[in-house]
């Protein structure tokens, strides 16, 4: 069979090293399973040798380009591979891998050619199905009757059979729809509270209230004779009140420049809608940190106003220090209520102290409350004592740990003033931080349900 394709004249692809080769068929040696070709050229390019022996497994792809049969076949080029590649009985087939993918790829081919005719026939069919059939020009000239079609409607039954389920269990949107919603104040969680309740801080004394922070903290309320342990074992180690002072003053300051808008008010851009603020100070240390606040918040661009007794730079040294400092800031420091100003943004009160208060300041105490409540305007109590006299507050803020306020319409704040855990440990308390990433935080009263 191999001498019937002596004399064809083939194209034998033999990959991109040895080349396309072109020649006559002179030999074909299916025992050695070699093609052997004369007038051969080589990419184009006559050949010197007289003939040319090619392995099948050098053969990438072959064309039949002239036969020497007189009836051709339809695959000639396959046929003559295997005839080449056709060994004895007692001989190895090694077949060149071209032949397989060839016909791998004509199946392939065939699969994928038939494929795209059954979508193309299918897309057809269904075009035909939905854009040949005959629009009727009558049914297009005749309006449509609405209220013919509203009436077969049975809106009573509908709503009886939506009546009939809402009694079920059934919870439906329809359902929720009708029920009367929930209202809740502005401190009031609407989610169920998940935070974890942790407690970190344990004092001494008896405490009649706890409160809970942001994070789930609870912080117990302290009496005045421990917090006058705390700031005496403060002292000890160096923590003086005139450190104290600063740090409350500062942590009342941001806190009232937060109330009041904070960058959106306090912009150096907008300078004539400066806040003006007024500071209501006794001639004592909680008077002291009132000074110290007023100091703060005339550095930050506030039109500030001291109200202060004119004997209180004789009384307490630090109050008069404090109140030097003051006189070198922009600020304005009255004795008198008459020479407040008329309009004011927020009220600082400092007027009560931790000691017993004299009959005399007390009436002051009493004409300086009645003016901020006739000025309307927030009121942040500052350090003030468990027994605070005015109600009018809106804000309490408490250095270190609160006393036990009473009062529902306050927002209680404690601040942070720097005392160490040691010192805490001192004065027999269990103290972790509460304050993390800030200086001042809010309070909640504990309930029950917390």
């Amino acid at each position: 069979m191999s001498t019937m394709w002596v004399g064809s004249i083939i194209s034998v692809d033999c990959g991109d090293v040895l080349g396309v080769f072109e020649g006559e068929i002179s030999n074909v040696d299916g025992e050695n399973q070699t093609i052997s070709l004369i007038n051969v050229s080589r990419n184009n390019v006559k050949c010197e040798v007289k003939e040319v022996t090619l392995s099948t497994l050098d053969i990438k792809n072959l064309k039949l380009i002239e036969s020497t049969l007189k009836t051709e076949k339809k695959n000639h080029s396959t046929n003559m591979i295997n005839d080449c590649a056709a060994p004895s009985k007692n001989e190895i087939t090694t077949n060149s891998p071209f032949i397989e993918d060839n016909q791998k790829k004509k199946g392939d081919g065939k699969k994928k050619i038939n494929k795209r005719l059954d979508i193309k026939k299918w897309q057809r069919e269904r075009d035909d199905a939905c854009f040949s059939a005959p629009v009727d020009s009558e049914v297009l000239d005749v309006d449509f009757d609405f209220e013919k079609n509203l009436a077969l409607f049975d809106k009573r039954a509908v709503f009886e059979e939506i009546d009939a389920l809402s009694k079920s269990d059934h919870v439906r949107l329809v359902d929720c729809n009708k029920r009367t919603p929930t209202k809740y104040r502005h401190d009031e969680n609407v989610l169920s509270n998940d935070i974890p309740i942790l407690r970190q801080i344990s004092v001494p004394c008896k405490y009649t209230e706890e409160y809970v922070t942001d994070t789930g903290l609870i912080v117990p309320s302290v009496t005045v004779e421990l917090k006058k342990m705390i700031y005496e074992k403060c002292e000890e180690v160096g923590l003086l009140p005139k450190v104290r002072v600063e740090m409350i003053g500062r942590g009342a300051c941001e806190m009232v420049l937060h109330l009041l808008g904070g960058s959106y008010r306090l912009n150096p851009q907008n300078t004539h809608q400066k806040p003006s603020v007024v500071i209501l100070c006794g001639s004592h240390i909680q008077g002291a940190h009132g000074v110290n606040c007023g100091r703060h918040l005339a550095n930050h661009c506030t039109l500030t106003t001291i109200l202060i007794p004119a004997q209180a730079k004789d009384s307490h040294s630090i109050v008069s220090s404090e109140l030097k400092l003051f006189s070198m800031c922009c600020g304005k420091t009255v004795n008198s209520v008459s020479s407040l100003p008329s309009s004011v943004d927020f009220i600082v009160d400092a007027l009560e102290s931790h000691e017993n208060t004299k009959q005399e300041e007390k009436t002051w105490i009493t004409s300086a409350r009645q003016w901020a409540n006739q000025a309307k305007a927030p009121v942040l109590c500052l350090d003030p004592p468990p027994n605070c006299t005015s109600t009018e507050h809106n804000f309490i803020l408490s250095p270190a740990l609160p006393f036990a306020f009473r009062s529902d319409k306050c927002s209680i704040h404690i601040c942070d003033i720097g005392i160490p855990k040691g010192v805490f440990l001192n004065a027999g308390c269990t103290y972790s931080s509460p304050f993390g990433s800030k200086f001042v935080i809010p309070l909640y009263p504990r309930t029950a349900s917390t």
